[in-house]
């Protein structure tokens, strides 16, 4: 089970311009350059020769579709709930790999914030694939609530419109203040 990933961005003046997810116990590499699209290399060697261009899913219908999840227990119990009752969540380590090998059709982070530095890499892998990243409203996922919803782009607005009125993360001192 890939338990971590180290994870690159190279920026120039138009945010990042190339992006790495290494994931060394799953021995897989995304990487993706602006313009360049987005790969995938198997193995020990990581051989550019070996990879394979990444694609994401066509699916347009969003009920049933594949999503990851990442941190659930941080997520309040409305998005939780209305997620599970549109699509099908599946607990996640590699979303994004998951998302660029049409694995999965989305993928959602929410609860405690992603750092820059986690989220820096996935605008040019992700858009590369084909696919579409931003926060849980819509916003750059670079400039966002440190929330995370990457998907095929064919889903993407209908997941937004799904989750745009509900909370994206848990009050944990509410919660330590009740007991």
């Amino acid at each position: 089970m890939p338990l971590f990933s180290n994870d690159l961005a190279y920026e120039d003046e138009h945010e990042p311009a190339i992006g790495v997810i290494n994931m060394p116990l799953r021995q897989q590499m995304v990487v993706a350059g602006r313009g360049l699209g987005c790969w995938v290399l198997p193995g020990p060697d990581l051989d550019l020769q070996s990879g394979r261009r990444a694609r994401v899913t066509e699916r347009t219908s969003l009920g049933g579709a594949r999503t990851l999840m990442h941190n659930p227990a941080g997520w309040p119990e409305e998005l939780l709930s209305a997620l599970h009752r549109r699509v099908f969540l599946s607990p996640s380590t590699g979303m994004i790999a998951a998302l660029v090998t049409g694995w999965a059709d989305a993928g959602v982070i929410a609860g405690p914030p992603m750092g820059y530095e986690d989220v820096a890499p996935m605008p040019v892998i992700v858009t590369e694939a084909g696919g579409k990243v931003t926060d849980l409203g819509g916003t750059s996922v670079l400039r966002g609530d440190t929330s995370v919803l990457v998907t095929n782009g064919r889903l993407h607005d209908q997941f937004v419109q799904l989750v745009e009125d509900l909370p994206r993360s848990r009050d944990w001192q509410a919660l330590v203040d009740r007991d």
